[in-house]
Parts: C-alpha cells; structure tokens; sequence
C-alpha cells in the first residue's frame, strides 16, 4: 500500500531515505492556492507539517489523514485538539534542532552586547573608532531562560561558559528537574527583574500568549537584552519595538516575528539595538536533514502500525487513526502509556 505525503517545502534526501519505498511526496507549491489544496488534502496520510496551518476546517476535510508530524518542534500551526477529535496522531521530532537553536540564541546575545551591527555598518563606511564600542563583558552576567526543555537547558550549559550565572523559569519543571547549575524562580517577571540577558525557549500556548509585555521589558532594564527564538506571539511585538527605541532595554535578537514573513515596514528594523534573523535558528548543515529525516521516521513508524515516542495526543488515538478500526494484534507493540 503506497501513501500519500504532504510537505509544504521540499524534504531532504535524509528524509526520501526512509519515504520512497512506500509513500508518495507531493508540495503544497503544486497547487495553485489554498482552496485548490483543500479539495485535494482528503487523498493525504501524512503530512509534515513545517510552517503549514492546519485549523480544524482544513484537517476535518482531510479524511483519510492518519497522521500530522512537525519536522521540529513546535506544533502552533495544528489545531492539536481537533486532530485529537478526528482521530489524527500528531508528534514532532526532539533534539534534531537544540544545538543549532542554542548556539543561534548565544550568537545573538554575543553580537547585541559587543555592539557588532554597528560596528559592521561604521567599518564599512570608512568609520574606524577602536574604541568606540567598549561594552561589558558577559562574565558575572545573570542568563535568564523561560523554558528550560531541551533548547534552554543546553543555552545554560553554553552560557556557562562564558561564566554567566544561569536561572530560569519552568512551571513544568521542578527545580531538581533542572540543570545542576541552573537556580529556579518563581515567576516570570522575578526572571526579569533578575536576569541581566532573558532567552524564550518557551512553546506558544494560551498561557504563553504575549507573556512579554512592557512590564517584563522594564523589569529588564536599560542594560538587558532580550533573545526570542521560540515563537514571535510570547513577545508583545509593540511593547517591544518601544523599549528597544525607547532605550528601555539595551538591545533584542529576534529570529521568530508574530507574522512570517514579517511585512518589509515592520518598526524592528529601523532600529539599530535588535538584530533579526529569518525564523532560521534552527536550520544547519546538520539539523535540516535531521529534522526532515526525524519527520519521515516518524511517518514510517505509523504506516508500521507503531507510535512515534513524540505524540502529544496520545490518548487512544494512535493506533486507531493508523488502522481506523480494530488494532491488529501485530500493531500492538509495548504498551506506549
């Protein structure tokens, strides 16, 4: 039995590895527009998702779909709940992505702090002043991470070296979940007002919405930076662009916006305290093919009649989008709960 797979970009030879000898790939690009995907998404079983909105008016039209994977991490664009009503097993691929995601977020408090934007831009307009970008230095500096999963816990790691004191903010973790030398706190706005440098690694979520508003960028302060290379929506995008022009906090790296692509005439950039980056802290050499492969993996593993580790819907749906009835006896497996 041949499937049919949905990507919206091209997939990586690492992922066709593991698809082409059973499953079919087609692009969203060979449509001419999103009604024109709509009328065909029923014939689909898989789709990865990437940047693709699924909505529930778009997943109850696809009726023979089984199963939707991200090829990173972050599931925003599906409406979870309603893949769960459907009977849709929904997973994402872990760890592919972490290093080239924290050493992105590292990169970005480096080139705010030594002022290297601007440097660049003086250098090559004849302007050379060796000491007119003297900044401290990032040792003894506080490092502050909302959402200490795999991508933040690997940034304390980093920072550490560095000789920045590491704590975070994790409501789902306990502090002895924590890295050794990370310290907890209580909330978001004591991360704030604690953390000379803040680092999100945070999903997108009702609770997560806009969690950065002005309060927590003056809590910040007019020596922090503030790093976001998780989702645009944690960050009050307004509230932002304010205290970056308005010297409320020293600077920003953003590689995440709450419209992507962000509009050419978005404030951001006619500032000189942010740098910006296009949602590609997670793209490497190494984590692309790792992603997309992660993602095919995880297609394969249903049309098996197994679950992928990473379901996030797994009450009883699993197997049973897979077979759409009765479970065969083969299909079984350890129990996944």
């Amino acid at each position: 039995m041949t499937w049919n797979v949905l990507t919206p970009r091209p997939l990586q030879e690492a992922a066709h590895e593991v698809l082409d000898d059973f499953a079919e790939v087609t692009v969203t690009t060979e449509y001419a527009d999103g009604a024109a995907l709509d009328a065909d998404i029923d014939r689909f079983d898989a789709i990865v998702v990437k940047s693709l909105s699924l909505p529930r008016e778009r997943l109850e039209r696809a009726t023979n779909l089984k199963l939707v994977t991200q090829s990173g991490v972050g599931l925003d664009p599906v409406d979870v709940d309603a893949a769960t009503d459907l009977g849709v097993l929904v997973c994402n691929v872990r760890g592919a992505n972490t290093r080239a995601v924290a050493e992105h977020t590292l990169a970005f408090v480096l080139a705010i702090r030594k002022g290297l934007r601007i440097a660049d831009a003086d250098v090559r307009e004849g302007v050379w002043e060796k000491h007119g970008y003297l900044a401290p230095e990032l040792e003894g500096d506080t490092l502050g991470v909302f959402g200490c999963g795999d991508v933040g816990s690997l940034v304390t790691r980093l920072a550490a070296g560095f000789g920045m004191r590491p704590i975070a903010y994790d409501p789902y973790k306990t502090s002895e979940e924590l890295p050794g030398s990370v310290e907890a706190v209580g909330s978001v706005s004591e991360l704030f007002g604690i953390a000379d440098v803040v680092c999100l690694h945070a999903p997108l979520t009702d609770e997560t919405r806009a969690v950065v508003g002005g309060a927590e960028l003056r809590a910040l302060g007019e020596d922090g930076i503030l790093v976001n290379t998780a989702r645009g929506g944690l960050v009050d995008h307004d509230a932002l662009v304010s205290a970056l022009a308005s010297g409320t906090i020293h600077g920003a790296g953003i590689d995440v916006f709450p419209e992507e692509p962000a509009p050419e005439d978005d404030p951001l950039f006619d500032l000189e305290n942010v740098v910006v980056t296009p949602h590609s802290a997670g793209s490497t050499l190494k984590s692309v093919p790792a992603k997309d492969r992660g993602a095919a993996e995880n297609v394969r593993t249903v049309y098996e009649g197994r679950i992928p580790e990473t379901t996030v819907n797994l009450d009883g749906v699993a197997l049973r989008s897979a077979y759409r009835g009765e479970i065969p006896d083969h299909a079984r497996g350890p129990d996944p709960f």
